[in-house]
């Protein structure tokens, strides 16, 4: 009943409950008015026939008292034709009755259920009979049908009236709740809360609308203040998703497209199958600039090298940097070598021009690598794979230049997978052997240095030259690795040799940069070993490339003066061929120079040759550094390095490289120190 009643509307209802009012107070009041009525027209009844029995009492008595029967009838004949009296009886004070009269013999059954009214009939004070007069209750029953039907329809007018009423009443009253309902119902459509309901009246519905209006009000404010909000955030968050679409596709350094934009242009192009070229830019010896001057300077350098490339390429030509010093140019719809090499030759010749970095003027250069699409690769991996690829291949062949991929740079490729791979199967099998070259001195002809030369034994080709397999090693990064592996077996075999031989003997190790420089170096773990070990001063020497000491100098400087103090001997290898200034050669602490092979290849032919060599000499006489000619194949050779002053002399010549087993059997047990001339070829 409730869930009924509470899914009608408000207006319904207040109708309901005005009409529940109207009914009940109209069905109560007619009730009272029956009642009331109904008590009023019995009493009326009674009384009636109270007033004609007194009006009749003496008279009648009189008449029982002289026992006149025809007087008493007639006295009692016209009280059953009065309204509502069906019969009258009269008895005498014995109880017997004298005479009755009724209207019909219908009511002699009714007697001893319908009301009676008895009047006792004294004289004297005595009584001498009893009047009853029998009563219709349907006189009093007919009136209240009558008056019943009377009120019933003054109750239906009523009700009727009170509808119409209410409903007059629930329309003024729910009106303005329904104009609320309509209105709230539209603001909630239209999301427009400048919508505004109407006043109609100062009472709690006035003030309904009041608070409805304040509350719009608020809303509308709110929304204005959250539109303001939204509009300023999202400004922020587009410009914080520019600002990140930017740092993910543009190199924040050079200002340049990143990787990933490359990546973008390229897939798109291979889509479309649009043809392009493109280059792969490697700078020469950025690393170096970048460790001897600093990261500030090579960032500088590469800001400036990259306006440079933008500066020699078409505008619709694409530009992007790939991180550290490769750069990337896509030669839009160019696949003319003609139109390429040129762009390639303005690229190279803008190099040229020192780069102004501070207060330094530097020169660089760059190695590229160029791959067409769609000849070089169907795909963008593969087609950057091969630009890369014949970026390096430009490396090799002396760098500051350009090099077409070729299909055989992908079967070079596949060769040089094939030898990382054995390469690292050789570190873990022990492939590696030591091979040792005497080192004769060419004041007495003795043998009292030597240099370990690290050679591959390869299960299936053979013995494999340092030449074939060093470069990869360092390039793959386990340069250190080896390194320690092969220092370690010379300490092995020069603490044998220690007990075998009387005089002493010097060999010497190659250090490659990467572990002169490597902070976690294998090889200061093998220094901390030397150091453990019973071998005499200068029984081992390090042999560092000129290239080892053009990069941070200070840091060299104190590495080499840590090695020596531990008895170590330091040798510079190759010398001629480097970078290393005379100032180098005075600040460090060396002991031994060795002077290039391709110096002593062109001795004999070359005045130029000779007279450097002379000079190197002279140099290295005034440092009081130890000479030693490499590379020496011909007596001719062997005797202009004996003139020049050169205190060692190593080559074919002499002998050459050789296994453990067969230097240690003649230069260590046999004691054959000593080369005569006369023996050599």
């Amino acid at each position: 009943m409730i869930m009924l009643f509470n899914s009608h509307t408000v207006r319904n209802k207040f109708l309901l409950i005005l009409m529940l009012i109207a009914v009940l107070s109209a069905s109560v009041t007619a009730g009272v008015l029956i009642y009331y009525q109904s008590i009023d027209a019995n009493k009326s009844q009674q009384d009636k026939l109270v007033l004609m029995s007194s009006v009749i009492s003496p008279s009648l008595t009189a008449a029982i008292v002289f026992n006149d029967i025809d007087t008493i009838n007639e006295l009692i004949m016209p009280t059953v034709k009065t309204e509502g009296v069906f019969a009258t009886y009269v008895y005498n004070n014995k109880g017997e009755l004298i005479t009755k009269i009724h209207r019909d013999n219908l009511y002699v059954k009714r007697l001893q259920v319908e009301d009676k009214i008895e009047t006792s009939l004294v004289l004297g004070g005595e009584i001498q009979g009893t009047l009853i007069f029998y009563v219709d209750s349907s006189v009093v029953d007919d009136k209240m049908s009558f008056y019943r039907k009377l009120v019933a329809q003054l109750l239906i007018g009523t009700l009727f009236i009170s509808l119409i009423l209410s409903i007059i009443l629930s329309r003024l009253i729910t009106r303005p709740l329904s104009q609320l309902i309509n209105i709230a119902k539209k603001v909630n459509q239209n999301n427009d809360y400048t919508i505004r309901a109407p006043y109609h009246s100062a009472d709690e519905i006035g003030d309904l609308t009041n608070c409805f209006n304040a509350m719009l009000d608020t809303v509308e404010n709110r929304e204005h203040a959250l539109e303001s909000t939204v509009i300023e955030r999202t400004k922020a968050l587009e410009e914080a998703n520019r600002q990140l679409h930017h740092q993910a596709h543009e190199d924040t350094l050079s200002g340049l497209p990143n990787r990933r934009s490359l990546y973008a242009l390229l897939n798109a192009n291979v889509d479309k199958k649009k043809k392009f070229c493109l280059l792969f830019i490697d700078l020469d010896g950025f690393k170096q600039i970048n460790d001897s001057l600093g990261h500030d300077y090579g960032d500088i350098l590469l800001q400036q090298v990259s306006r440079r490339i933008v500066s020699c390429v078409r505008a619709d030509d694409f530009v992007a940097r790939l991180g550290g010093d490769e750069f990337t140019i896509v030669l839009n719809g160019l696949t003319n070598e003609i139109h390429i090499d040129q762009i390639i030759h303005n690229i190279l010749s803008s190099f040229e021009i020192a780069f102004s970095l501070k207060n330094k003027n530097i020169f660089a250069s760059a190695s590229i690598g160029v791959t067409l699409y769609p000849r070089d690769g169907n795909n963008v991996d593969t087609l950057i794979k091969n630009a890369d690829q014949a970026m390096y291949e430009s490396k090799r062949r002396g760098k500051n230049r350009s090099h077409y991929f070729t299909q055989e740079m992908s079967q070079q490729l596949i060769n040089k997978k094939e030898k990382i791979s054995d390469l690292h199967k050789a570190l873990k099998n022990n492939e590696f052997t030591i091979y040792y070259q005497p080192i004769f001195n060419l004041k007495n002809n003795k043998v009292d240095k030597a240099e370990a030369l690290i050679r591959w034994q390869h299960p299936t080709k053979g013995l494999i030259l340092p030449d074939d397999f060093l470069g990869t090693i360092e390039e793959e990064g386990f340069m250190d690795e080896l390194g320690y592996w092969v220092a370690n077996q010379v300490l092995i075999d020069r603490l044998k040799w220690q007990q075998l031989m009387s005089a002493p003997m010097e060999v010497s190790i190659n250090i490659s940069p990467s572990q002169f420089r490597s902070k976690n170096s294998l090889l200061q773990k093998w220094l901390a070993e030397f150091e453990t070990n019973s071998l005499p001063a200068n029984a081992i020497a390090f042999e560092i490339t000129e290239h080892s000491l053009v990069h941070d100098h200070y840091k060299v400087r104190t590495i080499l003066n840590d090695i020596r103090n531990k008895g170590i001997r330091i040798a510079i290898d190759d010398f001629g061929v480097g970078y290393s200034s005379l100032s180098y050669l005075q600040q460090l602490n060396l002991d031994t120079l060795k002077i290039d092979r391709s110096f002593i290849d062109r001795l004999t032919s070359d005045n130029r040759s000779y007279g450097l060599c002379k000079g190197i000499v002279t140099i290295a006489q005034e440092l009081n550094l130890m000479i030693v000619a490499e590379g020496i194949e011909t007596r001719t050779q062997h005797k202009l390095v004996t003139e020049l002053g050169c205190h060692y002399g190593q080559g074919y010549l002499y002998d050459k490289p050789m296994p453990r087993e067969e230097f240690e059997h003649k230069y260590i047990t046999q004691h054959l120190s000593t080369c005569k001339l006369e023996q050599i070829p």
